[in-house]
């Protein structure tokens, strides 16, 4: 069955109890549209889908007003990147060097860039581990980079070159009453080590997010604060484009406009070609 009965959405949740929230995502139709726009290799799919889930979960988890980017790179692989803006466009990135394949390992780094009040981007980058899931490595990235305690689940499903699922979660434990935390910490540890993998997870629910919070929390009571929407999509367009070139030097744009013809500029993300007419400039 695939998850396609609704829009992608994340649900941000918060237990009666005010120590621990959940967000859970359903991201399929949203990674699936990046998957289109970016075509990566076979082997890299469940990787970059995974990523994508992640930056949508992060950017509400940390930062819900601001853009927030993924970015898994090794130095001779190459990169993906996932990049979730506050006005719910999603897009990605597949950087990688013909045959190579991108995998968690040493030399494979995960790092966060959010933006920040005032235009600051703000950035934090932790070491993979060889065959370390994306998700146990975005857990590290919480924990050292953020010392917030956190279990995150990601998962995706491919029916032949077809995604049929994307989406995942985040458990944090927000500290308050010792008392009470050690209980509910327990009986959320003890949950979460017993739930199936995120997309049968998912299927068990019918893919809904609601009955998904539900089966997170058990008997633990629960209020949902917000409903996210989100999209595939790309935030390019000919005025920015314009603004990218102008920030040359005005012998480069003299180079580029020398023989008066429009330039076209292709977008990375989504592939759209910018026709650019030499007059635009300066």
């Amino acid at each position: 069955m695939a998850a396609t009965a609704q829009t992608d959405h994340a649900l941000r949740t918060m237990c009666d109890e005010g120590n621990f929230r959940i967000l859970i995502a359903s991201t399929t139709e949203t990674v699936r549209g990046v998957l289109k726009a970016q075509s990566p290799p076979t082997d890299c799919r469940a990787l970059f889908a995974d990523l994508i889930s992640a930056a949508v979960l992060l950017r509400l988890t940390m930062s819900p007003d601001n853009r927030l980017q993924v970015i898994l790179q090794h130095q001779n692989a190459g990169s993906l990147v996932g990049d979730s803006h506050p006005d719910g466009v999603t897009r990605g990135l597949a950087r990688l060097r013909p045959g190579a394949s991108l995998e968690t390992g040493p030399s494979t780094l995960l790092s966060v860039h959010r933006t920040m009040f005032g235009g600051k981007v703000h950035q934090g980058v932790v070491e993979t581990s060889q065959g370390q899931s994306l998700a146990d490595a975005v857990t590290g990235y919480l924990h050292h980079s953020e010392q917030i305690t956190s279990v995150v689940g990601l998962g995706n499903q491919f029916d032949g070159d077809e995604l049929s699922f994307a989406g995942g979660y985040i458990v944090q434990h927000l500290p308050d009453d010792e008392e009470a935390d050690e209980a509910t910490l327990a009986l959320m540890t003890a949950r979460l080590e017993n739930l199936p993998g995120v997309p049968t997870l998912f299927k068990d629910c019918d893919y809904d997010t609601q009955a998904v919070a539900d089966e997170l929390f058990g008997p633990i009571g629960f209020e949902t604060l917000a409903s996210d929407e989100f999209h595939a999509g790309c935030v390019c367009s000919p005025e920015r484009v314009v603004t990218a070139l102008n920030s040359l030097s005005d012998d480069e744009i003299e180079e580029l406009t020398a023989d008066g013809e429009t330039l076209e500029v292709d977008c990375d993300y989504c592939t759209t070609t910018h026709q650019i007419e030499p007059g635009m400039l300066r």
